[in-house]
């Protein structure tokens, strides 16, 4: 699940300045502080951040994730599938008849979970120990007939033929992916013609992102190489990709496991001001659609 903005290579990564408040020395004149600098009465300092500079990188870190048994982070784990999966089903409808292809599939929990909705299931992630853990929920699951789990780069996707998938569904995994154009390019070349690429992503304009963590000095990041998209940017690359039509709404991001009670509650209220006040960058989720070839020219529809 890991990221490098598309096409820049990746830079040492600058160490996140907390802010905890370090009183003057001595007699020091004194001078104006900057933001990074003033004391905030913070005991958090986010994240810890993982250097990460290459795809062998992000598979030890998924790796050692896959050691404890990959427990969800950003809140109540059956709360926040259900909540994901009800925007799978309401933008890229899974069928019956679909194969359905997992990018980042993790320990496999929600390509399982939509497994029955499906004619056939395929979930591939980089790491070899979420793979693992993926087959081990699998073998005590009735679904093993339909469902398999490979260890792939979604850049390459070489285990996937051409135009064989009719959904591929990238949840939480996309801001995490080092080459977004080649993993753009690798979705539209297995999609059969009118397929659809659903993808479940933070969104970079999150005020949480952009301005709140940069001022109390908080690291988000869990992998130094970590990138998310702005609405705009992505849009950009789904149609440099080759996909016609796209549809999008906002979705609540809350990453309460990230973070103290006080500040997500602070990023709730936010979001129901957005929800309410339809400001896309107080929500902190981009959801969205496209299709391969399913129309002429680009299309967009932002749904909110």
């Amino acid at each position: 699940m890991p990221t490098r903005s598309p096409g820049n290579s990746a830079k040492p990564p600058a160490r996140t300045a907390v802010c905890m408040g370090t009183g003057r020395q001595n007699n020091a004149p004194r001078q104006r502080s900057s933001a990074a600098e003033r004391p905030f009465p913070w005991p958090f300092r986010g994240v810890a951040t993982t250097p990460s500079y290459d795809t062998t990188d992000i598979r030890s870190f998924f790796d050692r994730c896959a050691a404890t048994g990959s427990p969800e982070q950003h809140g109540h784990a059956r709360r926040l599938l259900e909540y994901r999966l009800t925007l799978v089903r309401s933008l890229a409808r899974p069928r019956p008849t679909d194969v359905l292809l997992d990018l980042g599939c993790g320990n496999g929990h929600h390509l399982l979970a939509l497994g029955p909705e499906v004619a056939r299931g395929i979930g591939i992630d980089v790491s070899p120990g979420m793979i693992e853990l993926a087959r081990a929920r699998l073998r005590s699951s009735p679904l093993s007939g339909n469902l398999s789990f490979e260890v792939d780069n979604a850049e390459q996707l070489t285990g996937v033929a051409d135009q064989s998938v009719d959904l591929v569904i990238c949840i939480g995994a996309f801001e995490h992916m080092l080459d977004k154009r080649s993993v753009l390019a690798s979705i539209h070349r297995v999609l059969k013609c009118g397929g659809r690429f659903f993808c479940l992503t933070p969104r970079a304009d999150y005020v949480w992102y952009r301005s709140i963590a940069p001022l109390l000095g908080i690291a988000t990041k869990h992998l130094s190489s970590d990138h998310m998209l702005t609405h705009d940017e992505f849009f950009a690359l789904l149609d440099e990709a080759g996909f016609r039509h796209s549809r999008s709404v906002p979705w609540t991001f809350i990453p309460k496991g990230d973070m103290p009670a006080t500040a997500a509650l602070l990023l709730t209220v936010l979001d129901a001001i957005g929800r309410h006040a339809r400001l896309d960058c107080l929500r902190g989720g981009l959801s969205l659609c496209a299709w391969k070839g399913a129309k002429p020219t680009s299309q967009r529809e932002d749904h909110r």
